[in-house]
């Protein structure tokens, strides 16, 4: 079964672009979005452990905890992502 072969609730043709300006902001508010993101994870691992993030160069973190601190904030970072390309994309054209 091919994309070609869905139904969708609304034809591709019914949709609005978003404007130049979106399309500009929309990495811009991505990376600050990431940039929010990083440190509210910074902020929180602080506060729960009482120690600073573990961080790859770190030769004295485990790799356990470099990981699982890696994959965590990976995919904070992904959820907002997904959230603002979201915000960001074409929408059904409701006139």
């Amino acid at each position: 079964m091919s994309d070609d072969d869905v139904d969708l609730p609304v034809e591709v043709e019914d949709f609005v672009e978003p404007s130049t300006a979106i399309k500009v902001a929309a990495p811009l508010l991505a990376l600050a979005a990431t940039w929010v993101v990083r440190k509210a994870m910074d902020a929180a691992y602080t506060r729960a452990t009482g120690s600073e993030p573990p961080r790859a160069s770190d030769p004295t973190a485990s790799m356990r905890r470099i990981l699982v601190y890696a994959a965590v904030t990976a995919a904070a970072v992904a959820v907002v992502n997904v959230a603002v390309d979201r915000l960001t994309a074409s929408r059904p054209y409701e006139g």
